[in-house]
């Protein structure tokens, strides 16, 4: 059986109240299923029990360690793929509503690998999709740089470097990660650059649910 999860509650309770059962401390378990780094496989175990993601590798070696029986870990597996499924569900629904926000047209400039930025459009140019666009290929080629207008939430144009090679796209719910920020390793905010190099926290995409 070949099982990828990322996030449990039944499952995980389930494989908890076995591992007492057995009266075996996280850190024990750890050792039993031949972890090189106990401590720190002690403590996915214990996180993967409060709730937090586990890997199907090591997923894989505590079902075949506590042996849990077949039925109640398919009853499990199932529930947790109801609730999976119907908390995406509750995202597609916010993340549509957001979607469906006028904004203000901006364009985001990927100045070099993993460093963004943006620039609202002129105003004269928010009038007109083809004008905006051409107004978005001047910065880039301007910053020599590759990015794309986000006219509204759903409808975007990718340029190539130096603002050639305009492509139409949209944005779907499925897609939503394929914007551009920067985060700082160990913190969950994003952020972007402004026009005047600074950090812009807000807005521009930033805000989206999920």
């Amino acid at each position: 059986m070949s099982i990828y999860v990322r996030r449990t509650t039944h499952l995980s309770r389930y494989l908890a109240a076995l591992r007492q059962e057995r009266d075996l401390r996280p850190g024990q378990l750890a050792a039993r299923l031949g972890a090189s780094n106990i401590s720190k496989v002690g403590g996915l175990i214990r996180v993967f029990e409060l709730g937090e993601p586990l890997s199907d590798h090591w997923l894989q070696k505590l079902i075949t360690e506590l042996r849990p029986d077949p039925a109640e870990l398919q009853r499990c597996l199932q529930l947790d793929q109801a609730a999976a499924e119907a908390q995406l569900e509750l995202e597609r629904l916010a993340w549509e509503q957001w979607a469906d926000q006028p904004i203000d047209p901006f364009l985001t400039i990927r100045y070099m690998p993993a460093v963004y930025g943006v620039r609202e459009v002129n105003k004269g140019f928010c009038n007109n999709r083809e004008e905006a666009e051409l107004w978005s290929a001047r910065e880039l080629k301007r910053f020599s740089a590759k990015g794309f207008l986000n006219w509204s939430r759903r409808e975007r144009t990718w340029y190539d470097q130096y603002g050639v090679n305009p492509q139409r796209c949209t944005v779907s719910f499925e897609g939503r990660l394929t914007g551009a920020w920067m985060q700082v390793s160990g913190s969950q905010q994003k952020f972007l650059l402004g026009p005047n190099g600074g950090v812009v926290s807000r807005s521009y995409g930033l805000d989206q649910p999920c």
